[in-house]
């Protein structure tokens, strides 16, 4: 018994301590890690990466290290990061083979792992999407979307899609965008879950899809990744198409197989293409100006990226088969 009271008071100093380092300090031994390489005025930069609550500098707080002295410490660790939310203070991530969704609260250096909304257990979380005070998971597995408040308690379930993949909340109209992958569709919901429309049907034409799997929205503007279609389609918030690019190939501004979508405070989109492990970058017209990555798990490169997101101009990466987030940041140009 004296053992343990000695290691409680030992655990209780450590709760009052310092909870860890800056989160997002770049890494000191990949600083130059830039693209483009030198002499070229450089535009990314690598910052840092994580995969569990424990690289960000977060530690567990008095009564879950109790916990975890008696009954083991519990693992923090992601199995398969396919997609990424970020705003001010959080940053989700849907792990399907882990059956949870990462919940890591920035301000307050704590991380919750969700497998349950309500009554729920989650089979394979795959879409997440954040609001100031809402976080939304799409289930393939179980064909529904779940609506959590800021404390997680489920507020409602959307249900009868065949297959929901990816989520984005628009903050100015409330409304929320889900793309139904295999109905070929994305379908538009207020603020208290009422379906207002749907937008497109399966073909190949403008306000068509084959298989839509992630979606953006970033000033007024939904981006769709039409994904066997291999393109982007770009719409207003009234859903009237205005532009699409994209195409199947190998190249530099080509894709393989798209997935995650993210725009940057100047409008560049961001486009994660999984089987040529890059993250590729095109301006509003569709032009192709950056790609950055290749194979490989050392920093800057990837196996199969997927999520994307982007939060004060930095990017992150959701590399599925490295097991991990990497953070780069966009380096904006004084004109």
């Amino acid at each position: 018994m004296t053992r343990y009271l000695g290691m409680l008071v030992l655990l209780f100093l450590g709760a009052c301590s310092s909870t860890g380092p800056e989160t997002f300090n770049e890494s000191s031994d990949t600083t130059h890690l830039v693209w483009p390489a030198a002499p070229e005025i450089s535009r990314i930069k690598f910052i840092t990466e994580f995969r569990s609550a424990e690289d960000l500098g977060f530690k567990n707080n008095f009564f879950r290290r109790i916990l975890d002295l008696l009954t083991g410490s519990e693992e923090h660790t992601m199995s398969r990061p396919y997609t990424i939310a970020v705003n001010a203070n959080r940053i989700a991530v849907a792990d399907p083979d882990a059956a949870v969704v990462h919940l890591f609260e920035m301000d307050g250096k704590s991380y919750r792992k969700i497998d349950h909304a309500g009554i729920n257990r989650l089979e394979s979380p795959i879409g997440v999407s954040l609001a100031d005070n809402r976080l939304f998971v799409a289930d393939s597995k179980l064909n529904k979307v779940f609506v959590l408040n800021s404390n997680l308690k489920t507020l409602y379930v959307l249900e009868g899609f065949l297959r929901p993949t990816s989520l984005v909340f628009d903050p100015k109209l409330q409304q929320l965008y889900i793309a139904d992958t295999l109905a070929h569709e994305v379908l538009v919901f207020d603020f208290d879950g009422n379906l207002l429309y749907k937008i497109g049907e399966r073909g190949e034409q403008d306000l068509q899809f084959n298989f839509p799997s992630h979606l953006a929205f970033s000033d007024q503007r939904l981006f769709v990744n039409d994904t066997m279609n291999f393109r982007v389609q770009s719409f207003d918030n009234s859903s009237r198409h205005l532009y699409t690019f994209g195409k199947q190939g190998n190249a530099s501004g080509y894709f393989t197989q798209s997935k995650g979508l993210a725009l940057d405070s100047d409008g560049h989109i961001y486009i994660a293409d999984a089987l040529a492990n890059r993250i590729q970058i095109f301006d509003q017209s569709g032009t192709f100006l950056l790609e950055f990555g290749s194979i490989g798990d050392t920093p800057g490169k990837f196996r199969m990226p997927s999520g994307l997101a982007i939060w004060d101009d930095k990017i992150f990466v959701a590399d599925s088969y490295n097991q991990r987030i990497q953070v780069f940041q966009y380096l904006k140009v004084d004109n």
